[in-house]
């Protein structure tokens, strides 16, 4: 069997099976157009540079904190496009292409070629797009923290989890800093890996996790219940059956096909999922690559069909990465030490330290930014489900597309005075002011400011963090 990542395997089931609850299937399909391509969504600000909160009086900027996911990428590893062509191709053989399948034959070659250019994995044009241009929105911004007045003692570190994408991704936004303030170049450190605090799903001691994700009785048992149903199926049936004909979509089904990817025999078609999921990597990533390749996927998915397998892909995140079940913090535990990190920074300033930095940027994954967006406990990742419920669109509102798009960001601006007063800290997430969690007191009622002691003291309370 085709060993598929947790996201599609996570397939929604609705089902009066005892243990799970029932739902209905066209309110599955509801998701929205801007949703629809979950993760692999390109960025968009969500707010106006020009549409801030003014800063309180005698405030200035003292400290930027930024963690952001990379930007926007190609096909993460030679799977979809090959598997596909090779169905493709056995089709063709078999003459079992319809008008429509025999069409796909033009996009899967743009799609292998432009992945020829930029290698697998790899950021796309449109990527460090976002990456410069975020750069410059901030810079935009906060003038006053990236002046040549500033204590040029301090300086502005950089780190990333050791992936190349995320290297990149810093690598464009640098850039662009440097392009529009060239004095900084000399206050940039090096940037290097820390996997502890932005890629800490797969560093050292994230065993425990591992074991959630491919053991945990709750999540085995969803996860069984999903897979027993037949709506997939029946996307599958009927999306696979726009390409080939019937009875090749039929000996599809029954298995009588087997095709591995060239780069890992892991990877594979075996069955009308396999093949379902290997189109829809497709259609997913082909948005991410418009600056580098003209290829249009959407006549390959009739919209119910993409918007059932965003609701598959956001239960995966869900469940992985983001609120999970009632009582469970294993998905955004290790997320600490990312925070007490930041924590220690901001304290640096406040002892009047000039190894302080000025800005920290961070360049992660999904993997990090869904799990410390649920940390924060941001808009629509609060709310878990009990073993015997599932996700559902129609009554939790996590989606991927939203809290965690290709180049998906949180940052802390750390306010200051020119007095002995009490820092303040707003947060941004992908660029509009949010609040912190509701034990957190704002400095006025309906504030985005906050003093830092608050922060430190209700997110320390709410995650159980001791500080030195």
């Amino acid at each position: 069997m085709h060993l598929r990542p947790l996201s599609l395997m996570l397939i929604a089931l609705c089902t009066t099976s005892v243990g799970i609850v029932a739902c209905s299937g066209s309110n599955q399909q509801a998701a929205h157009d801007d949703t629809v391509l979950t993760s692999k969504t390109p960025y968009q600000p969500r707010q106006d540079v020009s549409a801030y909160t003014p800063v309180p009086a005698g405030y200035q900027i003292v400290m930027l904190q930024h963690v952001a996911r990379h930007g926007s990428r190609g096909l993460s590893s030679a799977d979809d496009d090959d598997l596909m062509l090779q169905l493709w191709q056995q089709a063709e053989a078999e003459d079992a292409l319809t008008s429509l399948g025999e069409q796909l034959k033009s996009a899967l070659d743009a799609m292998l070629n432009v992945h020829k250019r930029l290698g697998y994995g790899e950021i796309s044009t449109l990527g460090r797009q976002e990456h410069a241009q975020m750069a410059s929105r901030i810079v935009q911004r906060h003038e006053d923290l990236f002046s040549a007045e500033v204590d040029p003692d301090r300086s502005i570190l950089v780190t990333h989890s050791g992936r190349s994408r995320a290297a990149q991704s810093g690598e464009a936004f640098v850039a662009q800093l440097v392009a529009e303030q060239p004095h900084l170049a000399a206050r940039i450190q090096p940037a290097y890996a820390s996997p502890e605090t932005v890629y800490f799903h797969k560093a050292e001691g994230s065993e425990g996790y591992d074991d959630y994700r491919d053991n945990d009785p709750r999540l085995v048992a969803a996860m069984a219940q999903i897979e027993a149903g037949d709506k997939t199926r029946r996307v599958a049936e009927e999306a696979l059956s726009r390409l080939f004909t019937d009875d090749f979509v039929a000996r599809l089904q029954a298995g009588q096909y087997s095709f591995s990817a060239h780069a890992d025999d892991e990877d594979q078609i075996n069955d009308e999922l396999d093949a379902l999921f290997a189109l829809h990597g497709l259609y997913s990533i082909a948005p991410n690559l418009t600056a580098d390749a003209d290829i249009d996927m959407t006549p390959f998915l009739l919209p119910e069909h993409a918007s059932w397998l965003a609701y598959v892909d956001d239960a995966d995140s869900f469940y992985g990465r983001g609120p999970g079940f009632v009582g469970e913090d294993i998905t955004y535990r290790a997320a600490d030490a990312l925070f007490m990190e930041m924590f220690a920074q901001i304290d640096e300033f406040q002892r009047a330290s000039s190894s302080a930095p000025l800005a920290s940027l961070r360049f992660t994954h999904a993997q990090v930014t869904m799990p410390i967006a649920t940390w924060l406990q941001l808009a629509d990742t609060e709310n878990s489900v009990e073993p015997d419920t599932l996700y559902t669109y129609e009554t939790n509102p996590w989606r991927a597309a939203v809290i965690s798009p290709m180049s998906a960001n949180v940052q802390w601006e750390i306010y200051a005075t020119d007095m002995d007063s009490e820092l303040l800290v707003r947060m941004l997430h992908n660029e509009a002011e949010v609040p912190f969690p509701a034990e957190c007191s704002a400095l006025e009622s309906g504030s985005y400011f906050y003093p830092y002691s608050e922060i430190k003291r209700c997110l320390g309370e709410i995650h159980n963090l001791e500080f030195n």
